[in-house]
């Protein structure tokens, strides 16, 4: 006999629709006031909540910045495994191109929460373990993807890896190996340093331009992007057909 899921009580309902509006108003102190401006008190006057009613939702200001976190985080990943899935498989330069062209759409259209996720170093918050949230798998997605976009690559025999083979320091080596034990990856280590090279280069070029560091003579900052993601894509040893045209 098939399981039947049995519907949300009202009691969890009206639950999950406070919990909906207080990130709602809290995604407003964020847009207005940056991270720092981010109050429980100011969320429950908001909603004409006593604070201490709020903490049945959420127990501290920490917790609440874990969830928008988080949701930043969902919502990164969401839009990179949909362009990951509507790129065509047979050019994988333009499947690349159009992920990471995503992961920059998406930072520019959530600039305040691109900043709370990967630049909260000067924020008053401790997030909850090693994690910028707690039980969130939204960075693991993400990754997960730009990685996919690689190890594709390699498969199809489109990536050689000699150079990183040579060029791999032994510490290196070994915190790839011990990497690819714990999470039971078939990549090998020069290909999963080709991974994190093109995405220490994605997170590079956007917190440059979005802290608006980029030089002031880059008018049009996209085609310095797609010339940077192609570029990085080349020099860790793509040797696929190159289209700089593409989009």
């Amino acid at each position: 006999m098939a399981h039947v899921t049995q519907p949300a009580s009202r009691r969890e309902r009206l639950r999950l629709a406070t919990i909906d509006e207080i990130k709602q108003i809290a995604r407003g102190q964020l847009d207005e006031h940056g991270a720092a401006g981010v109050s429980l008190r100011a969320v429950a006057r908001a909603m004409g909540l006593t604070p201490s009613a709020l903490y049945r939702y959420f127990t501290s200001r920490d917790e609440l910045i874990a969830a928008l976190i988080a949701d930043g985080l969902d919502s990164l990943a969401d839009a990179l495994e949909d362009a990951f899935e509507l790129a065509p498989t047979d050019d994988h330069a333009r499947r690349w191109l159009d992920v990471t062209r995503t992961y920059r759409r998406w930072s520019h259209e959530h600039v305040t929460e691109y900043i709370l996720i990967f630049g909260t170093l000067g924020l008053d918050y401790t997030p909850p373990g090693d994690q910028p949230c707690d039980g969130c798998d939204g960075t693991e997605r993400s990754v997960t993807v730009l990685f996919r976009c690689m190890a594709d690559a390699i498969d199809a025999g489109l990536i050689d890896l000699s150079r990183f083979v040579r060029e791999l320091t032994p510490a290196l080596r070994a915190q790839l190996e011990a990497w690819r034990a714990d999470t039971h990856n078939t990549i090998p280590p020069a290909g999963l340093a080709a991974c994190l090279i093109v995405w220490t280069q994605l997170h590079g070029f956007l917190s440059l331009e979005l802290f608006g560091h980029l030089p002031s003579a880059i008018s049009d900052a996209s085609t310095l992007f797609d010339q940077q993601m192609l570029d990085v894509l080349l020099r860790c040893g793509y040797q696929g057909p190159v289209d700089f045209t593409t989009g």
